[in-house]
């Protein structure tokens, strides 16, 4: 699946072999915050894409006029919930991590027919948790947010899909998803 918000572009990773050392790099120097303990290689990172489909999830890569900027991933994937996950590698333009949030939940929303999507950002990255506030996520220490959770400091938040279609309308109408790998 491709998912476009005009020149933002997330992409099923069909091929991520062409990007996977500058993955690499972005999820070693951003380790404290995703949560990892050990640094990747390029191995891992081919692993990590190889098996998104049997982890229940579905990730995209994320590109602007072309360019790797990143990756975002719904994963978790039930019935009618997921965990949503961002990471900006490249600093571009300011708003980067909230129109690929919103691509993503449009995604989860609207295509997957997801009701609720969950985040466990960590207590000290201020500014994940400022980018879920904006899309309307709200604290939840409900039994599926706990159990989401990675460890028990976790700050646990949700969103349903009526309130992310009220809150980010614009959105839900512009984001234009199909098939197909061009």
């Amino acid at each position: 699946m491709i998912a476009t918000l005009g020149d933002h572009v997330a992409r099923e990773p069909e091929d991520v072999e062409p990007h996977v050392s500058l993955l690499r790099a972005w999820y070693n120097a951003n380790a404290a915050m995703m949560g990892n303990t050990v640094e990747m290689t390029d191995d891992d990172v081919r692993e990590y894409w190889r098996t998104v489909g049997e982890r229940r999830a579905r990730g995209f890569l994320l590109f602007v006029r072309g360019e790797l900027v990143g990756d975002v991933e719904l994963r978790n994937i039930h019935d009618d919930y997921a965990e949503f996950s961002i990471m900006i590698g490249a600093r571009q333009e300011r708003g980067l991590g909230g129109v690929f949030a919103r691509i993503a939940h449009v995604v989860a929303f609207r295509e997957l027919g997801l009701s609720r999507v969950y985040v466990q950002p960590k207590p000290e990255n201020v500014r994940v948790q400022r980018l879920e506030r904006r899309l309307g996520y709200e604290l939840d220490s409900s039994p599926i947010a706990r159990a989401l959770a990675d460890d028990e400091h976790a700050i646990t938040m949700s969103i349903d899909r009526d309130t992310f279609r009220r809150l980010n309308a614009a959105a839900w109408d512009e984001v234009v998803c199909r098939q197909g790998s061009g």
